[in-house]
């Protein structure tokens, strides 16, 4: 498909038998000036594996390329842009595109008022329109242009990123590109991604208020979430204290915050080891609790040595083959939710599940807070 969904031109390059042995450089570049010369503002190179096989330096050639024209270029290998089921992929994309955004003279002062909301659109609940967590509601209300940079934001959106005083980190596969942007551009991040306990919440939100130079961030609708999560972190604190569970949601951050409350994690599989991770493990090990952090690669096997762990709770997706388990298997609608009612519908359900076996009503994260249990 030569034209992508927003107008964009696709090229694809192939190497000869020449350039498979000898090194593509030359030609590639010639393919970039052609572009250049037809008025491409940016292009994002997706190389297979061949020009690692071949050693091909893309990373120079792109330092090349720049001094001799203003077009913005950044590079993804083919498999890491391809694969949607890695959640490297995702991250991988998006820090790249860190390439196309412009410094420019600094921020003027309206940038106090202005955040952006880094996103990967919601792909799980029937492609549902997009929907923000509540914050960016607030920020709103309070005056603050938010920024939503998402698949479905223009080059010239993300050409303009820097110019914000705060980047909202939504989720893990954003997170590479807020942390490069701070390192790049001095853009501070809120880490939401990783907010989980009401203590973790109302320090991000408060650091948020400050830095966009705003009152604090409360009443309707964060408010009815957050007495909701803290009355569940009480009753948390007095009956989750021993529980074993396998953390097979990919998500280390919430074994931490589990682990918080006397769970014991007895295993933590990842998708794909993301920078954070490291940090998270060190987190576990600080609370006393050691488990293997690991990918899971042969399900079959896999599925067997967490049925023998003797967990009392699952939480993430698991086979219907070993059904019976008591297991928070459906986590998708969590997907870019972050603050207190994240918190809130996930320890709900952690207790439907442990009371009932079923992770009862569905929440609406977008609505008013719903009844405490």
């Amino acid at each position: 498909m030569p034209e992508g969904p927003g107008g964009e031109l696709r090229r694809i390059y192939t190497l000869d038998a020449n350039e498979v042995v000898f090194g593509c450089r030359e030609g590639l570049m010639g393919a970039l000036r052609v572009m250049a010369g037809e008025g491409a503002k940016a292009v994002l190179m997706i190389a297979t594996c061949v020009t690692d096989l071949i050693g091909e330096d893309m990373e120079g050639l792109i330092s090349e390329m720049r001094r001799e024209s203003d077009m913005r270029l950044s590079y993804v290998t083919l498999g890491q842009f391809k694969n949607f089921g890695s959640s490297v992929g995702t991250w991988k994309t998006a820090e790249a595109l860190v390439a196309f955004m412009d410094a420019g003279t600094g921020a003027p002062p309206a940038a106090k008022k202005r955040a952006n909301a880094i996103f990967i659109d919601p792909w799980r609940n029937k492609n549902d329109v997009v929907k923000y967590p509540l914050i960016v509601g607030a920020l709103e209300a309070r005056g603050v242009e938010v920024r939503k940079l998402t698949s479905g934001a223009g080059l010239a959106e993300y050409a303009a990123a820097p110019d914000a005083a705060l980047n909202l980190a939504l989720s893990e596969l954003t997170q590479p590109m807020a942390a490069r942007m701070q390192a790049e551009f001095g853009v501070p991040y809120a880490p939401l991604h990783n907010s989980y306990s009401v203590a973790q919440i109302d320090k991000t939100y408060a650091d948020i208020a400050g830095l966009l130079e705003i009152e604090p961030i409360s009443g309707q609708p964060t408010d009815g979430w957050r007495d909701m999560a803290a009355a569940l972190e009480e009753r948390a604190k007095k009956e989750l204290a021993g529980v074993k569970y396998a953390m097979l949601a990919g998500n280390a951050a919430l074994s931490v915050y589990l682990a918080g409350f006397g769970m014991e994690p007895l295993i933590v599989s990842i998708g794909d080891f993301h920078n954070e991770d490291a940090e998270q493990a060190k987190q576990l090990k600080a609370l006393g609790y050691d488990p293997p952090v690991c990918r899971m690669m042969n399900i079959d096997y896999d599925m067997e040595v967490v049925r023998g762990l003797g967990a009392d709770i699952i939480i993430g997706g698991i086979p219907d083959r070993i059904k019976g388990f008591r297991c928070v298997d459906e986590l998708g609608d969590f997907f870019g939710v972050v603050g207190y009612e994240r918190t809130a519908g996930m320890l709900s359900r952690i207790f439907n599940v442990l009371e009932t076996g079923d992770i009862g009503d569905r929440m609406d994260m977008y609505g008013l807070a719903p009844r405490m249990y």
